[in-house]
């Protein structure tokens, strides 16, 4: 009896860890759905946030921020909130928005940075990404219309060190340093800045942002009266953002290029072709579905004759 008894009772008990091996949860270290599921949300964003894009950026955005949230990821939300002030800087409001459902992107430019600082210091690596915020910072004084360009290139500068694990966000400062030395218009540095930014992110694989960084680079050379470099550099933007399927970032590229044949003293060969750049970039955008941009390239080949 009792070896029956001892039997039922060591069936029973192996039926039971059967049916709680059914139930129980996946044994790991780490689960990680939410963080990838959100690592992709903020691919996306970044993406759409370049090919102009911002509807679609916008709600990515939000998106991503919620998730991050939810799995307690300071590092992500940082990086989400900076990416919040890349989208309040290209749309062109960075005043809080009244009205509507409110959101993070809702808030201005200059408490999402502040927020960005916070979930720095509460990050795994608060040095590097309070050195991110400190160049978004600067980005935000630019849009801001502020004119310290000697400080801002310190302050980039005085931030390089710190950023060489970094590789994405060390190629953007040299893309901001950049911006800040055609504000002050000391475009052959510039120039030599938007290429280093190039470099990097090429060597590390960064393809949406190429082109940007060459488009900087055009823009550089044409103001400083390189026409030959220009048309160098704006001919590796449209490179890399046809190979990125960047719409409107091509269409941008060709426009670029029709504005730089025409700059100074341009001979009837070179306002003939910048005529039919713009035409061009005029279906490029229309193909895209940006009519404004389009027409304001109608507009601009018409006064070429």
């Amino acid at each position: 009896m009792c070896r029956t008894f001892r039997f039922f009772a060591v069936a029973a008990a192996s039926a039971c860890f059967a049916l709680l091996s059914g139930c129980a949860s996946k044994r790991a270290m780490v689960i990680t759905a939410v963080g990838d599921a959100a690592d992709t949300k903020f691919e996306l964003a970044n993406d759409a946030l370049v090919a102009g894009k911002f509807e679609q950026a916008g709600q990515l955005l939000c998106d991503v921020y919620t998730m991050a949230f939810s799995i307690d990821d300071a590092d992500l939300l940082c990086r989400t909130a900076l990416s919040g002030v890349s989208y309040k800087i290209a749309t062109g409001n960075l005043g809080a928005v009244k009205g509507g459902e409110p959101s993070f992107i809702s808030s201005s430019a200059d408490l999402i940075l502040s927020d960005a600082r916070r979930f720095a210091s509460a990050s795994a690596r608060p040095e590097a990404l309070s050195a991110v915020c400190d160049i978004f910072g600067v980005r935000l004084s630019l849009a801001s219309g502020k004119k310290s360009y000697r400080a801002y290139a310190d302050t980039l500068r005085s931030l390089e060190k710190k950023l060489q694990k970094e590789p994405f966000y060390l190629a953007v400062l040299h893309r901001t340093l950049g911006d800040v030395l055609v504000s002050a218009k000391d475009y052959d540095s510039a120039a030599s800045s938007f290429v280093e930014a190039a470099k990097i992110h090429t060597k590390n694989r960064y393809l949406v942002e190429i082109g940007t960084d060459w488009y900087g680079a055009a823009r550089a050379y044409s103001l400083g009266g390189k026409k030959d470099e220009a048309v160098s550099a704006i001919r590796s933007a449209l490179k890399y953002d046809r190979d990125a399927e960047n719409t409107s970032a091509i269409a941008s590229d060709y426009f670029a290029w029709a504005k730089i044949l025409v700059k100074g003293k341009p001979t009837p060969a070179e306002r003939k072709e910048a005529r039919a750049l713009a035409e061009w970039a005029s279906s490029v955008f229309r193909s895209g579905g940006f009519v404004p941009d389009a027409e304001a390239c109608e507009k601009f080949a018409a006064s070429l004759g």
